[in-house]
């Protein structure tokens, strides 16, 4: 809509339509593409919105896939970019042994890139199908991983044609041997699925002692469980050390509640570099007691700060070894320096600017 005309409101545009979607609907639409840069808060189209709006993809996989090409790791993310659209490749067997044999498959392909994620794997099924139908063997990959073949070859397909599609819109060069080189790097294939899935982050709760399954708190404050066919379904926060949040796609219902199928377990430095607000407050504050007019905000449009505000800032930044809090999105807390904070907030600015560049 912003495309074909930037003053039309998107609201009044779609509800002119035959068969509109409800108001909520459309709400939820525009608030996503505020979070991840597309629109302005009065819904202005961003450069990088122009840049998504380009792609004939969900505007959150276009954001991957920009930060793919700038991260030289194209290859991954035209998997996950076609795979979204299109129907899951692993085939969920009847009988209980297969079962198994099945989960057991899959866990080893997502342990090719570090283990720990559903995205990872898809992304090594096609890696692993690709490398045995260059020697005639995909129908025995696919019989001993338990995947689709139809679907196998429709991915291939549907990549050709998106990777046809970031060419002709000047993405990417014709010559694409140099677009995937960190294709193979855990933590950057880890960034690059973060940024397919933001704001879509969770944190995983520590399990209670009646061994209660896993339970992702999400940024409304909503329970989730991991669904029996995740690959993290018996991932625990005691095995992610510090830091246990977990990227997911979508939040579904199911019998007994609502779970979380496909995610990703990510580290807390790839989402302050994607986040769209960065707050500092003293290392020692309650965050129930998180005052946000009086903390430093290092959102993506700066706002005058009240002479209080400028003092704190002064305060918490004046030494680099200050220990200070960081919170992302007004609801997770990471303990850092000022010094770290410092540089995250260059590379912030670095990172976005590098994007619109390409």
């Amino acid at each position: 809509v912003k495309l074909l005309d930037p003053q039309f409101k998107i609201v009044d545009f779609i509800q002119r339509t035959l068969d509109p979607p409800v108001f909520e609907a459309i709400h939820n639409a525009v608030v996503v593409l505020q979070e991840i840069g597309a629109l302005t808060e009065d819904e202005h189209l961003t450069e990088l919105g122009k840049k998504i709006g380009s792609l004939p993809v969900h505007p959150l996989t276009s954001k991957m896939l920009l930060f793919a090409i700038l991260m030289n790791c194209l290859d991954p993310a035209l998997t996950l970019a076609c795979t979204s659209g299109y129907r899951d490749p692993f085939v969920l067997p009847i009988l209980p042994d297969e079962k198994k044999r099945a989960k057991a498959a899959k866990l080893e392909l997502a342990s090719l890139y570090g283990g720990h994620s559903d995205q990872l794997a898809l992304i090594a099924a096609f890696d692993c199908w690709k490398g045995a139908k260059a020697k005639g063997q995909e129908q025995k990959f696919c019989s001993q991983y338990f995947i689709s073949p139809s679907v196998m070859n429709m991915l291939f397909g549907l990549r050709k044609q998106l990777q046809i599609e970031l060419i002709q819109n000047g993405f990417i060069p014709e010559d694409v041997s140099n677009c995937s080189l960190n294709s193979k790097d855990p933590g950057i294939l880890r960034a690059i699925i973060l940024a397919g899935m933001y704001p879509m982050v969770g944190r995983l709760l520590p399990r209670l002692k009646n061994g209660q399954k896993a339970v992702v708190e999400t940024a409304s404050g909503a329970k989730v469980r991991l669904h029996p066919h995740s690959s993290n379904f018996s991932l625990s926060s005691s095995k992610c050390l510090t830091c246990p949040l977990l990227a997911y796609d979508e939040v579904t219902r199911g019998d007994g509640g609502i779970y979380i199928k496909n995610c990703t377990l990510v580290g807390p430095y790839p989402l302050l570099l994607l986040a769209t607000e960065m707050v500092v407050a003293p290392a020692n504050e309650n965050e129930d007691e998180y005052d946000e007019e009086s903390d430093t905000c290092m959102s993506d449009e700066d706002e005058k700060e009240p002479p209080t505000a400028s003092v704190k800032q002064e305060t918490l930044m004046s030494s680099p070894e200050n220990s200070v809090s960081v919170v992302i999105d007004r609801w997770l807390r990471f303990e850092a320096t000022a010094l770290d904070v410092a540089q995250i907030y260059c590379l912030r600015e670095r990172l976005f600017a590098a994007i619109l560049f390409k």
